[in-house]
């Protein structure tokens, strides 16, 4: 199989909806925007109309100042204070109409790598459209939590020893800048249900599988040629509870990030992310999460949406 080939970030979007979250995701994407090769970053926000109630225009004619104009100013102010002294160019635009489908036509026309998303735990908001988007965008997506730690040290990489997983462990040396102590790979499986049909004990099954798994990773990271130093762990766990496992095991290493590679397209109506990876979507935590991507893998869906 060929191997998929690594992009740099250069070119980021970063969705805002005018709440407190804004603050959390712009703070992140200034940190981000010093470790990543990002040369420009678009701010998006996307309002359900721009348009005044003609009644209410009559009764106040001041408000006849267009309010995308008067959202993209706040939205500006917001930004300035933490890119005022660098080098990467700013951009702030306001559309209006569905979120899902402007979030992806822009990451399509602007030909972004990376998209930058807010997960709200406790302040108001449903996090629908990031699910959405996570599924459909053609480049990888950053869900960004509200009370991160403001660094980037350390990654925590769930693999399953294929050409996605690797693109993420890829990521992760751009992050930590090639630290492999900064870097601990997690690979969870799960002994099949009939595993006592062919005599064995729970725990010896458990054994012969972690022994393939060793011996995968061996050969993953051979084929990849990735450090001898990455150090993997291997957690036997029910389906259910395999995010679950994958936090607990970000907070020991204590990770700044989780990076997970997605699985992609798997038919032209159906784009899925891999199991793992959409639990962690929906899975409460305060450690952010990168969900890698073979930029342009999933295109073909998101141009015919577009042409809807």
């Amino acid at each position: 199989m060929k191997n998929f080939k690594h992009h740099n970030y250069q070119t980021a979007l970063v969705t805002l909806d005018l709440t407190e979250m804004d603050e959390h995701v712009i703070r992140y994407a200034a940190m981000i925007s010093k470790i990543l090769p990002l040369k420009r970053i678009f701010f998006l926000h996307v309002a359900k109309s721009l348009e005044f109630p003609e009644e209410l225009i009559q009764r106040y004619p001041a408000l006849m100042a267009p309010l995308d104009e008067s959202i993209q100013a706040d939205i500006e102010q917001k930004v300035k204070p933490y890119f005022q002294e660098s080098d990467v160019k700013t951009e702030c635009i306001v559309r209006d109409g569905a979120p899902i489908d402007k979030i992806l036509k822009l990451a399509n026309v602007k030909a972004v790598d990376l998209i930058l998303m807010g997960r709200k735990k406790s302040l108001k908001g449903s996090g629908l459209v990031s699910s959405h988007i996570a599924r459909k965008c053609p480049c990888s997506l950053l869900l960004v939590p509200e009370n991160f730690k403001p660094e980037l040290k350390k990654v925590l990489v769930p693999v399953d020893f294929s050409e996605h997983s690797a693109l993420a462990v890829k990521q992760a040396e751009l992050l930590t800048k090639n630290s492999s102590e900064d870097i601990a790979l997690l690979h969870v499986y799960n002994v099949p249900a009939g595993y006592y049909k062919i005599g064995k004990t729970y725990e010896e099954f458990d054994e012969i599988i972690s022994g393939h798994a060793k011996n995968d990773c061996a050969k993953f990271q051979k084929e990849h040629q990735f450090s001898a130093d990455l150090k993997c762990s291997y957690l036997s766990s029910k389906l259910a509870e395999n995010e679950k496992l994958v936090h607990t095991r970000a907070v020991e290493f204590g990770a700044d990030l989780i990076a997970i590679g997605s699985r992609g397209r798997t038919t032209a109506s159906s784009i899925l992310m891999g199991s793992l990876a959409e639990k962690l979507v929906f899975h409460e935590s305060d450690i952010p999460v990168l969900i890698v991507k073979n930029k342009g893998e999933n295109m073909g869906f998101l141009e015919a949406i577009l042409r809807l």
